[in-house]
């Protein structure tokens, strides 16, 4: 009997679109357009969860930010205005920094970036939530 190529798993080397990197395709499958690793697919998966994040907690932030504005307004002792001032200063400064943190995840494509920002954008959380 003989044996059909029709069984066999027919592969054909080629090359991410994004990152540069052989992976395999099916032979016969369509080369035309940009062919994206499953790296590269994951990648961009966690760079949106992360994304989406970090923009949950720049709500957050701004949401407490509002608050700080509320409470300045009506604050009668300059001590207490002084105190919801530098609350106000300080948590501007995380939301800049946060901004400035999706940036850069959006720039990136090297997966080691997006671990390193991930445990900052927590340690900044973290810090924040102390307050």
């Amino acid at each position: 009997m003989p044996e059909s190529n029709d069984d066999k798993l027919i592969v054909a080397l080629v090359v991410c679109s994004r990152c540069g990197n052989p992976f395999m395709i099916k032979k016969g499958q369509k080369k035309t357009g940009n062919l994206v690793c499953d790296n590269c697919i994951k990648l961009e998966q966690r760079k949106q969860q992360l994304s989406d994040s970090v923009k949950a907690s720049q709500k957050e932030i701004e949401n407490s930010i509002k608050g700080y504005k509320s409470s300045l307004r009506v604050a009668k002792s300059q001590q207490i205005k002084q105190i919801y001032f530098d609350k106000i200063k300080k948590t501007s400064d995380v939301l800049t920094r946060s901004v400035e943190l999706l940036k850069k995840i959006e720039d990136t494509k090297d997966e080691k970036y997006i671990e390193e920002y991930k445990k900052l954008f927590d340690k900044m959380k973290e810090d924040y939530k102390e307050e």
